[in-house]
């Protein structure tokens, strides 16, 4: 868990905060420029970032160093005037989300090291991105998988990585709270809802070319491998008679 800030106290109350809830959590404060930036977090599961590469940026910075997909063509403005009016009464909810390979050593899952403590990579994506510490300046481009060259992953090796992500202002400082709560299920889970392996396979198919390049569409393998498997079982769902409005486990429609 990565947690930084500004002062004892303030890195304290951070601490406790952060054990309090599953959540990460990002102040943003606002600059003498009127910019947003990141001054204190506790981050534990962030997956496809590090902490230390972004504290202290402003909010354009943290974006357009993440190769955010539009940000400066069209995010950008109403982004700033999105964080200027946001009101403490009136938090925000919005849902992200990511296809996440877990590669095993042969046939079986490691057993030692950092596998025991995080055997789906929440943390940091290892598979995907390689070790930790060769990832340079918030970019991938460095990056290799762990197991050397991508080919195609099996899809039992796959996750879907979805990150509700909230924000809303604090009433005394003004700054402004960014959450983010990570859930994780296997692919090969998944497709069992009804509806869903279609529905998944569509939005994937969807994807502007910019946004399947972030999301990670050229790494890792999962590309064509997910999309054939998602095709195979909304067939087979279809044959059944069960294709039909997805509804998750939590009973939210997909």
């Amino acid at each position: 868990m990565e947690e930084e800030g500004h002062g004892g106290a303030g890195n304290k109350a951070m601490e406790i905060a952060g054990l309090l809830v599953q959540d990460d959590l990002a102040l943003m404060i606002e600059g003498n420029d009127g910019r947003y930036y990141f001054q204190a977090g506790s981050i534990c599961v962030p997956g496809f970032w590090r902490m230390q590469d972004k504290l202290g940026m402003p909010l354009d910075d943290i974006h357009l160093s993440g190769n955010v997909p539009q940000y400066k063509e069209r995010l950008q403005p109403s982004l700033d005037r999105f964080f200027r009016k946001l009101s403490v009464d009136k938090p925000v909810t919005r849902i992200n989300y990511f296809v996440q390979t877990r590669r095993r050593d042969g046939e079986h899952e490691a057993t030692t090291g950092d596998d025991e403590m995080d055997p789906d990579e929440l943390g940091w994506a290892t598979s995907s991105l390689g070790d930790e510490d060769d990832f340079e300046n918030g970019t991938h481009a460095t990056a290799k998988p762990k197991n050397g060259v991508d080919r195609d992953t099996p899809v039992n090796w796959m996750r879907l990585r979805c990150e509700r992500q909230t924000l809303r202002r604090l009433p005394v400082s003004g700054a402004v709270l960014f959450t983010i709560r990570v859930y994780i299920n296997p692919m090969v889970e998944l497709v069992q809802e009804k509806g869903v392996p279609g529905r998944m396979a569509s939005a994937l198919r969807s994807w502007p070319m910019d946004v399947a390049a972030y999301k990670g569409k050229n790494r890792g393998g999962w590309w064509e491998p997910l999309l054939r498997f998602l095709d195979a079982e909304h067939e087979a769902q279809e044959m059944e008679g069960s294709e039909g409005v997805g509804t998750m486990r939590d009973g939210s429609k997909m």
